[in-house]
């Protein structure tokens, strides 16, 4: 049996982000890193749309970009300049071929097309492979709770892909801060309200499964 390192549950947004800062790290070059995704995906189903005021990974497969904005109406028309944050439109059949080359390259990476349905299935995987890898959950993590179940059912961290570029497309950096600070707070509250003071009290018996 072929054993990894790290396990990415998701090759969506923030899966293949991860995926190319794992790359880009030297720290990685001789980890074994297993991506699970039910599709190759391939297709334009979406563009993502975000601020920037510097160089950035994404630059390459930049489809359009945006120095100013213009506000109209029938009584008022108002244009002015973006400097120096400019805003960056990529298509997602560019993005997921820019990154997926990348990992195909790369021989400490594999891609497998299966599905990671449940967070009973997270359970599965912690349960096989013990403390001899790390699990990254991704795909659908969107609240604070989401984290909490899925590091009590044995992952080690979760990534987010749309909650980061949605905010960056709206407030920027400051959108960025403000996201990442909403999740912080609800991690915590519901920390409390589970009686948990630190994240290594986390584990299944905080978690109610559905019968």
């Amino acid at each position: 049996m072929e054993r990894f390192d790290y396990i990415i549950c998701g090759g969506g947004a923030s899966g293949l982000l991860l995926s190319n800062a794992l790359l880009s790290d030297k720290h990685f070059n001789d980890k074994k890193i297993l991506i699970i995704e039910k599709d190759s995906k391939t297709d334009n189903d979406k563009t993502f749309g975000f601020w920037n005021d510097k160089e950035s990974v994404l630059d390459n497969i930049v489809f359009k970009e945006w120095e100013y904005a213009e506000f109209r109406d029938s009584n008022s028309h108002n244009s002015f300049l973006l400097s120096p944050y400019k805003y960056k439109m990529i298509k997602s059949n560019e993005f997921y071929l820019y990154i997926g080359d990348k990992i195909s390259k790369a021989s400490n990476f594999t891609y497998l097309n299966t599905t990671v349905n449940e967070i009973d299935q997270v359970k599965a995987i912690s349960d096989a492979v013990g403390d001899k890898l790390e699990i990254i959950l991704d795909g659908g993590v969107r609240r604070g709770t989401h984290v909490l179940k899925a590091i009590a059912a044995g992952a080690k961290a979760c990534s987010f892909g749309r909650m980061f570029l949605f905010s960056l497309a709206a407030g920027g950096q400051a959108g960025v801060e403000r996201a990442l600070q909403n999740m912080h707070n609800e991690i915590q509250r519901n920390m409390l309200l589970m009686g948990c003071k630190s994240i290594k009290e986390l584990n299944r018996s905080k978690i109610i499964y559905r019968k």
